[in-house]
């Protein structure tokens, strides 16, 4: 009894389920991308044309995707608007289209420029919408193995003539046949300068490792491809000296006494003039303004040359020195040749004269006969008015004593 009510119950929920619900099953809609080549016997030189083929079960519309390739195998050459990019990366952004589609076909123009292999691939994820939802699809990718050969008359010299390195020397001396070399440099140098000429004009040459050099050991590689296709690569081994532990700060620089109070030592490449403290010794810069008098030579102090400002008068006990103090302020200083003493250089402004002529001379006489004319006058005048004051005063204190009234 209760088997055949099952029986009902599941029979019943099968009838409601395929009559009176209307259950719509929706297929999500796909694409599939296909690469390939016009042709797959590619010599350098060469145009090549990629297909880019898009086929769906249902109708699409705008595309984007990022295609990328080796280019130093294959450079592009096409130029198509909506296509846009070079060096190894184009980016396909084929958008607002009038036309409903469920087929295209995109053709790319390349030319062989280097033998070697190359994959042609999309790059990321690539948008393809369907026309009528505007939603993506799901898409199945494909990519592309192209090879590029050497014509038959290409050369297979890959042999260098010359490899030189400065500043350093290669151990042992270059030959074509020997693949890998030494060389040691001091803690300084950042580069080499290296030189590679290869036998054939037609073959390229390469270097790597050769940028910031690093204390220690290091490589440097020369690579050499022939026209062919063949490669062979040259080896310098490096190795670059520790820089010493003191720096230009650190170390303790006494000065010799049998020079007196001053003394020029050598740190690391560097003078230094001690006196009451250090003073790096510069260059003089091409723009400073030389002292009147002083001409640009070399002395030598302490056994080491350096660049000073001596006077016209040779046998002056003063010299000019451009140095550096220790909070980097740079300047003239004036070095003591007799007392050994340096100190900061302070030019002097001297009261400016005008010669005199003769001529001059004269004139200037005649006017100061003049200016003392003028004031002789004033003064004559000045006494002349005291004395009528005084004859004045005179004769009213007579008639005063007389009687007489001051009417």
């Amino acid at each position: 009894m209760m088997r055949r009510i099952y029986q009902v119950l599941l029979f019943f929920l099968l009838f409601v389920s395929g009559g009176f619900l209307n259950i719509n099953i929706v297929n999500a809609a796909s694409a599939n991308i296909e690469i390939t080549a016009h042709d797959n016997d590619v010599i350098v030189g060469d145009t090549v044309y990629i297909y880019i083929n898009i086929s769906s079960d249902s109708m699409f519309g705008d595309i984007e995707a990022n295609l990328t390739y080796d280019e130093e195998i294959l450079e592009y050459k096409g130029s198509v608007s909506f296509i846009t990019g070079s060096s190894g990366f184009l980016k396909i952004a084929d958008i607002n289209l009038s036309e409903d589609t469920d087929n295209r076909k995109y053709v790319l123009e390349f030319e062989a420029i280097k033998v070697g292999k190359t994959e042609i691939e999309f790059s990321g994820p690539v948008m393809v919408y369907d026309i009528d939802t505007e939603l993506p699809m799901s898409v199945f990718l494909d990519s592309l193995e192209l090879e590029v050969k050497a014509a038959q008359t290409a050369s297979d010299n890959a042999y260098l003539s010359s490899l030189k390195i400065s500043p350093a020397e290669l151990t042992p001396e270059f030959d074509r046949n020997v693949k890998e070399y030494s060389t040691s440099i001091g803690y300084d140098i950042d580069k080499l300068v290296v030189v590679a000429l290869p036998e054939d004009d037609m073959a390229t040459v390469r270097i790597t490792g050769n940028d910031s050099l690093e204390e220690g050991e290091n490589i440097v590689v020369v690579t050499v491809t022939a026209e062919a296709g063949n490669v062979i690569e040259y080896t310098i081994n490096v190795m670059k000296e520790s820089a010493p532990e003191t720096g230009v700060d650190t170390p303790s620089i006494t000065p010799d006494k049998k020079h007196g109070s001053f003394e020029l030592v050598r740190v690391n490449e560097e003078t230094y003039a001690v006196y009451g403290g250090k003073y790096k010794i510069i260059e003089p810069p091409a723009d400073l303004n030389i002292p009147s008098g002083y001409t640009k030579t070399k002395i030598i102090i302490s056994g080491i040359s350096v660049p000073v400002f001596a006077p016209e008068q040779l046998d002056s006990d003063f010299l000019l020195i451009y140095a550096e103090n220790e909070l980097g302020e740079a300047g003239l200083y004036s070095y003591d040749k007799v007392e050994k003493t340096m100190q900061r250089y302070i030019s002097e402004i001297l009261p400016i004269y005008e010669p005199v002529s003769e001529d001059n001379e004269e004139l200037m006489s005649s006017k100061k006969y003049r200016e003392n004319l003028n004031i002789a006058a004033v003064i004559i005048a000045l006494l002349s008015a005291l004395c009528a004051v005084f004859i004045i005063l005179s004769i009213r204190m007579y008639l005063k004593a007389r009687g007489y009234n001051d009417d």
